[in-house]
């Protein structure tokens, strides 16, 4: 059995507040550059909870404290990062593996 194809991405989780919106700020996920044959997508969450639950899905042992804390940051995280098909579904940034990857706990699919 040989092991998943992995990819080497630089991943930027980006801290999103709408202009004059007094409503908590959303996060957003986008990896690049794209895996030949692969297309990545921002992804969106609504919450930290919810970025660090989907992170943490797709990253065992993924420490929330590497993600900046301070309100006025934009950018949260940027890191280069080894990930899979599989990760990169969990993480919403995939399209087009859903066929083969639906198993995997949060897909979009």
């Amino acid at each position: 059995m040989s092991l998943p194809a992995t990819y080497m991405l630089r991943l930027v989780i980006e801290r999103v507040q709408e202009d004059g919106s007094r409503s908590a700020a959303s996060f957003r996920v986008v990896a690049y550059p794209p895996p030949k044959g692969l297309q990545l997508r921002p992804a969106k969450f609504f919450s930290r909870e919810q970025l660090v639950e989907r992170l943490r899905a797709a990253l065992p042992g993924f420490d929330e404290n590497l993600l900046g804390t301070a309100l006025d940051t934009q950018i949260v995280f940027a890191g280069e990062v080894q990930l899979n098909q599989a990760q990169l579904v969990a993480l919403g940034v995939a399209r087009g593996l859903c066929a083969c990857w639906s198993s995997v706990e949060g897909s979009p699919c």
